[in-house]
């Protein structure tokens, strides 16, 4: 039996390291654009199809902890994408002229792109159906039917399309307010009526500041409507992405309602704030000539790490006056350690400066202090010791002498 405890072992640990994946993202063709939208036979047109991620929120659990009561301990979320191999128009009578492509790449959660493909119409009249297929890394390839009419009177349904262009800052920091514009424009052929976003944050640190709920009403073909939203988040949002989910839903032209979800997604960025805790001498009085080490505790009270922290100072004194902290993580310090040769006496004001990296960039600190120097010469201390003595004796003998009279003539 206990040979087989080493394996048994190394079977928990890889269960306990093994990944979790949630539900698999997949692509879809969200919609397509036909232009012309009535080819005549020869005719050169384009196909248009918008590929999306349908995916809100893909990711992957990875349980990394020990198993204790039949759960693990740790879990790590990692957002995942569809990685597109290929995407291609296949036809036997529509002539493909360009458009096929390799090695696509990855899209994101609640992600789209658009892919345009040259065809030429076949020379007899009808209906064709051109298919477009897509293949995605490790998952089932997707074949769409694409109707394209050539020179018929054969009525095919056209459908509005809704295409949401979201513009917000770079990043904010965490306790900040941000706003964002969504521009909804319908890229579809009809009308769609009765739109209608909703926003849902998917972080409980963000929330919105205006509605939640906006009625668009209707989009001709071609035309757009702007919504203009605040966010609000708190001191403990998450660093990274964090996803506000767009619900938007429309009825098309036969009744139908056709719902989409698009993200809006927020990067919040930590910003270090560097300050200084104390500064300490040793020894605490100075005089000219001493070695002299300056400790400046350096303290971070933002949000993010402070990496790559460098200290300097421009005393006018020889020694060390560069030094290299580190990384301060927030709410923490550090020392910067100065070794430097007193001069002479006197009271000198100096700049420190202090150069650090966080989410924004690099980041500088200037803060001005100062050093006394004490006058290292001892001698004149030693004359005024002997000359308090001297005064102390005679006022002695003085009063000595004194009394000893008194008590004579008495």
């Amino acid at each position: 039996m206990k040979p087989l405890l080493p394996l048994f072992a190394i079977l928990v640990l890889l269960l306990c390291t093994m990944p979790v994946q949630a539900e698999s993202p997949t692509v879809i063709v969200a919609n397509y654009t036909l232009l012309p939208s009535v080819l005549q036979p020869g005719d050169v047109g384009t196909i248009t199809a918008v590929i999306k991620n349908t995916a809100g929120s893909a990711n992957i659990k990875e349980n990394t902890g020990i198993q204790t009561g039949g759960t693990f301990e740790n879990t790590k979320v990692t957002d995942i994408g569809v990685n597109i191999e290929s995407v291609q128009l296949v036809s036997k009578d529509v002539a493909v002229i360009s458009g096929n492509y390799k090695r696509v790449g990855a899209i994101g959660p609640g992600q789209s792109i658009p892919i345009t493909f040259l065809i030429r119409a076949p020379a007899n009249d009808g209906i064709y159906f051109p298919e477009i297929w897509i293949d995605v890394t490790g998952g089932q390839s997707v074949r769409q039917p694409i109707p394209v009419n050539v020179n018929t009177q054969i009525a095919i349904l056209k459908k509005p399309a809704l295409t949401a262009i979201k513009t917000l800052p770079d990043g904010v920091n965490p306790g900040e307010d941000i706003s964002a514009r969504v521009v909804l424009r319908n890229d579809g052929l009809s009308r769609a009526d009765q739109i209608t976003v909703t926003v849902n944050s998917s972080s409980p640190s963000i929330t919105q500041k205006t509605s939640s709920t906006y009625h668009v009403g209707s989009l001709l073909k071609g035309e757009n409507a702007s919504m203009n939203m605040i966010f609000s988040t708190d001191k403990k949002t998450p660093i990274g992405l964090n996803r506000v989910l767009l619900g938007i839903s429309y009825v098309n032209p036969d009744g139908t309602t056709t719902t989409q979800t698009e993200v809006i997604a927020i990067h919040v960025k930590g910003r270090a704030k560097i300050g200084i805790a104390s500064v300490s001498l040793d020894p605490v009085r100075i005089k000219k000539g001493d070695a002299v080490s300056l400790i400046i505790r350096l303290e971070n009270t933002g949000t993010d790490n402070a990496n790559s922290v460098k200290a300097s100072i421009d005393l006018p004194v020889s020694g060390g006056k560069d030094a290299y902290v580190g990384k301060i993580e927030p709410n923490n310090d550090a020392p910067a350690v100065f070794t430097l040769q007193a001069g002479n006496p006197g009271t000198y004001p100096y700049n420190l400066t202090v150069r650090y990296e966080d989410d924004y960039g690099v980041q500088t600190r200037t803060e001005t202090l100062q050093m006394t120097v004490l006058d290292g010469n001892s001698s004149g201390m030693i004359a005024a010791i002997i000359m308090i003595l001297i005064v102390a004796v005679g006022g002695g003998y003085w009063y000595f002498m004194l009394r000893k009279k008194e008590s004579r003539d008495a």
